[in-house]
Order: structure tokens, then sequence, then C-alpha cells
């Protein structure tokens, strides 16, 4: 691996810039997205001794494309054995279908691998995605049995970096293969990072395979991706997608190709905002158009329709049906569609007054009209979530960057415009944590809120007392809330909030690179107030009105101790350790109580997921005796 200084003097030296003033991006130290801790050394223990011998075996064509990445950010465990890699929609440029799996120097858990790591001179075995076992002798629908000459082959997209962080010369990504008979890996092939740091794929490389050799063809045959990385962070990215293993394959052209297929989750419904305040809302936010974008996968044009339906709960409040038909051309020299009907969709809708807090469901689909199926249907519908919550955003959650200003006492602040009166009463942040991730106490802030003086910050109105920045994620909180001393009634019209920092080599605020509200970001390093130019989002959210807790949990209940569950993400079956528990709960991200037993005496509590729609859910435990409870996030991917 190319040298790299400790992350601290990452700031300072702040990497590679193209950009103006003391304004910076750096990479990410940790993942917001994944299921984070700091606890470095998992109770491996208790984990393994639910793994199972695998007795029945996949059968060809194995075909993954991770386009459950909007509800997952795991591999599903039908095709794969590990979870290690980091399964999203934000990371990749221009994939061959939305969703991607991500290699970094990060765990499952979205924690480095190595934390305290000083010698970053050496790339080390970070990530693994290794297939359950497939038959390769036999296809069990015809009984023919598989020869050298049947063309076999592994087809996959991967791209180095895409919104992340560039791979350098020492580092890599890797595949092996897996004789059966020999109880033997090989490696088939690999691909070194780039010698220049500013290199960025915008276009995902095809990989071919082929596998000849008989003592690949047998039954329990696997195949595993693997890359060497710098482990301390969040550093050399390669995205792999669209992933085929199948007889009758040509070096030259997929026989999957005829395939449309989402490239990215469609845009925010809202004109300004990606989420706000149910009670700020009015018509004016609604957005006018959606983007939305569709390629096609063939090597010819191909028919197709697109279509949008959104739901409040289950009750369908309004349908798009997209238009006339439309002539997809192949993505291969034309690009994505641009067909307006169905990549930037007009909708004149709006939401109705809205009384509280909710979340809207918009789903939206595309089909290829004639007589053969799509290749791949699961690609051809994707799930948007549009949330009225308590706070605004301008980001979308992610974060591909940290967004730095460097100078002592330097600000940071964006914009926000209120429709009605309101009180301010916290403001949630991201930061990414810096140094070895154990000593934060050199790092504090001070939340500020400036007035609007023609677009650009003016008077500071507010002034909070000095806070040190956390990174541990309470429950329920992906971004940590900063309560103020004092709630702020302000009345309607714009204002700027954000904070100074009190530390040189600046805080590493969470970026998005995926929505752009640079226009309403202003930093001063110390020479007045200037506009950002970079492109992205920073993850700051103001929370106002009332604070909003999930049903059935009050806040002073919650404990911090850990609960021992497995597997994540779960399919049909939830294991848990009892720890003398009165009570065990499954709770939806509205707050909902899905299942709940009442004093389990098992020493090993199982849970039947298999009823329960894919997503992100909340374990709740309480103990023996307590009335506290500790919560910890599952997934169900089926």
């Amino acid at each position: 691996m190319a040298f790299r200084l400790n992350f601290i003097c990452v700031f300072i030296y702040a990497l590679i810039s193209h950009l103006s003033g003391q304004e910076r991006i750096v990479p990410l130290k940790c993942n917001i997205n994944m299921i984070y801790t700091q606890e470095v050394n998992s109770k491996n223990n208790f984990l393994n001794q639910f793994q199972s011998k695998i007795t029945t075996t996949l059968q060809i064509p194995f075909i993954e494309d991770f386009s459950y990445a909007p509800t997952s950010k795991y591999p599903k465990n039908s095709l794969w054995l590990d979870s290690n890699v980091y399964v999203n929609t934000t990371y990749p440029i221009a994939p061959p279908s939305i969703g991607v799996a991500t290699f970094d120097g990060l765990n499952k858990n979205g924690y480095p691998y190595m934390p305290a790591l000083t010698n970053t001179n050496v790339a080390f075995l970070c990530d693994y995605l290794t297939s359950k076992p497939i038959n390769l002798k036999v296809i069990a629908a015809t009984s023919q049995t598989l020869q050298p000459s049947d063309s076999l082959a592994l087809i996959f997209y991967y791209q180095a970096r895409g919104r992340g962080e560039n791979p350098e010369a020492g580092d890599s990504i890797a595949l092996d293969m897996f004789k059966p008979n020999q109880n033997a890996w090989q490696r088939v092939w690999a691909k070194r990072g780039n010698t220049s740091p500013n290199t960025s794929d915008t276009a995902f490389k095809r990989a071919f395979v082929r596998i000849k050799d008989t003592a690949f063809l047998q039954n329990g045959f696997q195949f595993r991706f693997k890359n060497y990385a710098n482990p301390s962070g969040h550093f050399d990215h390669w995205h792999v997608d669209y992933i085929l293993l199948n007889k009758g394959l040509n070096p030259k052209a997929d026989s999957s190709a005829k395939d449309i297929a989402f490239g990215y989750i469609p845009s925010s419904l809202l004109q300004s905002y990606y989420s706000m305040p149910w009670n700020q809302y009015n018509a004016g936010e609604m957005g006018q158009k959606n983007n939305v974008h569709i390629r096609n996968n063939d090597l010819t044009g191909l028919n197709m329709t697109y279509s949008l339906q959104i739901f409040q709960n289950t009750s369908l409040l309004h349908s798009y049906n997209g238009g006339a038909n439309g002539n997809l051309l192949p993505f291969a020299g034309n690009g994505w569609s641009n067909f307006n009907s169905h990549n930037n969709p007009a909708f004149n809708y709006t939401f109705a007054t809205l009384t509280d807090s909710t979340d809207f469901t918009i789903k939206h689909v595309i089909f290829r009209n004639g007589s053969n199926a799509d290749s791949i249907p699961s690609n051809d519908t994707v799930i948007q979530i549009q949330k009225f919550r308590n706070y605004f955003a301008y980001d979308d959650g992610s974060a591909e960057g940290g967004y730095v200003v460097q100078g002592s006492g330097a600000k940071l602040a964006q914009k926000y415009s209120l429709a009605v009166q309101d009180t301010l009463r916290s403001l949630r942040i991201y930061f990414d944590p810096v140094g070895n991730l154990q000593n934060f106490s050199g790092y504090n802030f001070t939340i500020t809120v400036w007035s609007d003086n023609g677009g650009i910050p003016g008077n500071a109105i507010y002034t909070n007392t000095a806070t040190t920045v956390k990174y541990v994620n309470a429950p329920f909180k992906p971004m940590f809330e900063y309560e103020l001393k004092d709630k702020i009634l302000l009345s309607p019209g714009s204002y700027f909030i954000g904070f100074q920092q009190g530390v040189a080599s600046g805080l590493p605020v969470g970026f998005d690179k995926n929505t752009n509200s640079n226009s309403k970001v202003y930093f001063d390093s110390g020479l007045g107030w200037e506009p950002s130019v970079i492109y992205g989002s920073i993850m700051m959210n103001p929370v106002l009105g009332k604070k909003i807790i999930p049903v059935s949990i009050s806040e002073n209940s919650i404990n911090a101790k850990e609960i021992l569950a497995y597997p994540i993400p779960c399919d049909s079956e939830l294991l848990i350790s009892n720890q003398s528990y009165t009570k065990i709960e499954i709770i939806n991200c509205i707050g909902e109580i899905v299942q709940s037993i009442v004093n389990p005496n098992e020493e090993t509590i199982r849970l039947n997921t298999s009823n329960l729609s894919n997503g992100i859910y909340i374990l709740s435990c309480t103990e023996h005796l307590k009335s506290t409870r500790s919560l910890k996030k599952i997934i169900v991917q089926h």
C-alpha cells in the first residue's frame, strides 16, 4: 500500500484537493450506515455455535446484483456465507444495476479492522465475500454432467473508488475458487489499485473468468472475493456488481444482457430537502420532477414502461403510469434513459396537510415489453422512503466522505427556511471519528445560530455552551443529537445553523456525495464567510418541535448492555442468548411491536422472522428484576 499518514495528519495534509479555500473532503474512519459499535472484540464464541454444516448446494445459474441494497446493508444469506462487505447504493458511479457490494477497511459493524494501526505501508486482508457451495458437477434439472467444453464461466463487474477513496498500487481485490476434492483455494483473478491517487473509475469494468479445470467441476465448488487494504478506516474502495456463474457464456457478451435496471434510488420528492419536519411542509415544498436513472444492459434497444405509486402505510395515495412506451437504447454508447416521462417524470401531486410525523413509500417499477422475460426482474423495482420527521436534512443519510474546515475557531453554517414558527431544540451531527477512535477530549465545538444577512450568515443570535464530540451511536440515533442548553423559538424565515470548532485541524462532518446543497453552505476559516464549492451535502440536521420517541419505548428505560443475537441479517430465524430476559420485542421502523415474547426460559431463544418484511428492526430485551432494556438494530433479509 502506498504510504499514508496517521489519520489526524490526513486532515492537515488535506489529501488530494481540487478545492479552494480551507474546506476539504477527507476519507472516513467509520461507516454510519452499518451496525456501528466501538466494541472491537465481538462475542465470536457465541456466534459461532450457530454455524451449521451446509448439506445442500446451490445450482447454476448463480445470479447476484445486490438489488436489495435499498433495504439491506448486507449480502443475502441465501447466496453468501459471510457478511463483511457493505451492500449499498451510494458509493458506485453508474453501476450495472442498483446496489453493489463494497470492499473497504471496515468490518461488518462499520468499524476499522485495526483502528490503532500506525504503520500503514502494508495492505492487510480485510473483507471477504464467500459464496455458498455450488454444484458444478451435475445440473440437477437435466442430470447433465458439466464438462470443460461447456463454456462455464464467472462474470462480474468491478469499479475502483467510485465516490469513495482510491485504492493505491499496493491495494488489491482478488477472486479465489475452491477445489472441493482437494479442500484447497486457488487464486484465479486479481486487480491492483492505481498509482495515481486522483484516479476515479467512472465506468464499471467487466471481468470474465473461464472455469475449465475439472478440479472445480465438483459438487461443493465455491468462489470468494477478498480485498487487501488499509484496515484503519473507510479506505481503498472496490465495488463489485452483476455477478453471473453459468455455462455457455461468451467472453465478449453477457447472456444475461436482456435486462433493464434502475441505477440509483430516485431523488427526493421534495424540492429543497431530502426530509423535513412535517409541520414545516407545504405544497410549495413539493418537487416538480423526480430524477430516475434507468439503463438498458442489452446490446440492442428494448421497449419498456415506467410507473410509480405512493403509499402511506398500505393506502395507495397516487399513481403515475409514465406515459407511452419508450425504446430504451443500450447503456453502452448512450447512457441513462433520456425518455422524459420515465427519467424525469413530472407529477402534479402534493401530500395532504400532515398532522404528525410520517413516512411515505414510493414504489418505482420498470417493465420490459415483449415475449421474453427480463433476465433479472429483481432490479426492476425500487422502494423509496420519503420521510417527514422532526428535523431538516439535505443529505440522504449516507456519508461517502468527511467535510472539514481547517482553522482554530473556524465556523460552518447551513441555511434552513421555516414556513411557520417553531422551536429549535437540538442539532443532529455525524462527526466521523478521528485519531485512534479512543481519545476525543480535545475535539469540541459550539452550536451557533446566525441570522440570514442577504443569503449569507449574519449576526449570531444564539450560542450554545461548548460541547465535546460524541461518536457512540445511541439507540434510534444514527446521528448523535446534541441538545441545546436553551430551546430557541424561531419565527418564520431563513436562518444559518451550524457550529464553531475548537480544534485547528478540523472536525470531519459526514458528507453525502449523492445529493447537493452546497448553495446553502458557508464556512469561515478566519477570512470571513465563503460559499462552499464542493458538490454534496453536509450531515447536519436541525431538530425542531417536540421530541419523537418510537412507540412503546421510554427514553429513560434504555441501557447500553449488548444483546447477543445471530445471524444478522437474519432470514427465517433469529437466535438470542438469554441473559435472564423477562420480555423480548421486535419493533419496526415506526415504533410498532411486530413480535413479542414474555418470560422466555430457553438458554437460546429462537424468534421466527420468516413472516417479517425485509428491512431494519429494533430488538428490545428487558432484563430480569430490572426496568431497563437493551436495544439492538437487526436486519431481516429473505
